[in-house]
């Protein structure tokens, strides 16, 4: 099995998400729980099973995978076939862009 670690980058989405959600439904913390345990569960046993990020394939960036879930989320990964490992990169919304939240990771690194 591929391990699953998640980045600094990835909690603040994650709470950024939550914060978000609080306004449309009433446990935002176990929509992300869930989304978590998606994400390991799902990408532990198949990481290769999602498609590179479109957003970012059209930039040039082919390293960051794309996990739909339910059509209303998204999350963002890479996978290191050497160390057998995939970084869980981010947790968003699906209308959101992936595109503006590289931009934003890469200045905030």
């Amino acid at each position: 099995m591929v391990k699953i670690e998640i980045t600094h980058f990835a909690l603040e989405t994650v709470f950024a998400l939550e914060q978000y959600m609080a306004e449309f439904i009433e446990d935002p913390e176990y929509l992300t729980e869930q989304l978590i345990d998606l994400a390991d569960n799902k990408l532990s046993k198949e990481p290769l099973s999602c498609p590179i990020c479109p957003e970012l394939e059209e930039l040039g960036v082919y390293d960051y995978r794309q996990m739909s879930v339910d059509e209303n989320y998204k999350i963002l990964y890479r996978f290191d076939e050497v160390a057998s490992t995939v970084f869980l990169m981010a947790f968003m919304r699906s209308k959101q862009s992936a595109e503006k939240l590289l931009v934003k990771m890469a200045l905030l690194t």
